[in-house]
C-alpha cells in the first residue's frame, strides 16, 4: 500500500511539472512566428509647402482621417525575453492629406490625398509576461501622393519617410495577437509644378493578428 501510495504521489508530481512546462513552453512561443491581420489607423497628416507662388509658399495643411492596412509579419527569440518582429503592411483606402487655398489669376485650391502606403518595419520587444509584449518600431514608409490644382493640372509625386514608434502586443490567444501602437513618420519633400509638399504624419493603429 505504501509503495502504491508513493508511486501515485510520485505519477501525480511528474504529470503537474509535465503541465507546468508545457505551458511555459506553450507561452514562450507567443509572438514567434508568421502572423496576418488587418489594422485600423487613426491619423493626423501635416504638409508643409514652399513654392515660388507667392500665396502659396510658407503654408501648411492639416487634416485628420483613418487609414486601413493588410498587415503580415514574422516574430522571432531574440533571447528569452526580446523578440525581434519583422512586419510588412499595404493600405487599402484612400487617406485625406488636405489643401491650400492661393491667389493665381483668382481664388484656386490645391488638394492632395494619399494611397498606396507601403510599409517595411523592425520591432524589437521585450515580453513583460507570457502574453504581453512592449516594443519599439522603426519603418520605412513609401506613399503615393495625388494631387489636383484648379489653376493647372492633377498628377501624383511618390514620397519616402522613416517612421519611430512604440506599441504594445496582447496574446488574446494562442491564435490571435491584438496591437495598439503609436507612430510618428516624416516624409521627403517632392515637388509637383511650382510646389513643394514635405508631409509628416502621426498615426494611433490598432491591429489584430492571426497566427499560423
Amino acid at each position: 500500500m505504501k509503495f502504491t501510495s508513493s508511486a501515485l504521489a510520485i505519477t501525480a508530481l511528474l504529470a503537474t511539472s509535465s503541465g507546468t512546462a508545457l505551458a511555459q513552453a506553450s507561452a514562450q512561443t507567443n509572438f514567434i512566428g508568421p502572423a496576418i491581420g488587418l489594422t485600423v489607423t487613426a491619423v493626423q497628416t501635416k504638409v508643409d509647402y514652399e513654392s515660388t507662388v507667392p500665396s502659396i509658399n510658407g503654408q501648411s495643411t492639416q487634416a485628420n482621417d483613418s487609414d486601413a492596412a493588410l498587415t503580415a509579419s514574422y516574430g522571432f527569440a531574440m533571447s528569452q525575453n526580446w523578440v525581434g518582429t519583422v512586419g510588412f503592411s499595404y493600405g487599402l483606402k484612400t487617406s485625406d492629406a488636405g489643401s491650400v487655398t492661393y491667389t493665381a489669376g483668382g481664388t484656386q485650391t490645391f488638394t492632395t490625398k494619399f494611397k498606396d502606403h507601403i510599409v517595411l518595419s523592425f520591432a524589437p520587444g521585450y515580453r513583460v509576461s507570457s502574453s504581453v509584449l512592449v516594443y519599439g518600431k522603426l519603418a520605412y514608409h513609401q506613399v503615393k501622393s495625388d494631387y489636383t490644382d484648379t489653376a493647372t493640372t492633377s498628377g501624383s509625386t511618390n514620397h519616402t519617410g522613416t517612421g519611430m514608434g512604440l506599441g504594445v502586443a496582447f496574446a488574446i490567444d494562442p491564435k490571435l495577437e491584438l496591437r495598439a501602437e503609436y507612430e510618428s513618420v516624416a516624409y521627403s519633400g517632392e515637388k509637383a509644378q511650382l510646389t513643394t509638399g514635405k508631409p509628416k504624419q502621426n498615426g494611433l493603429t490598432f491591429g489584430l493578428l492571426y497566427k499560423f
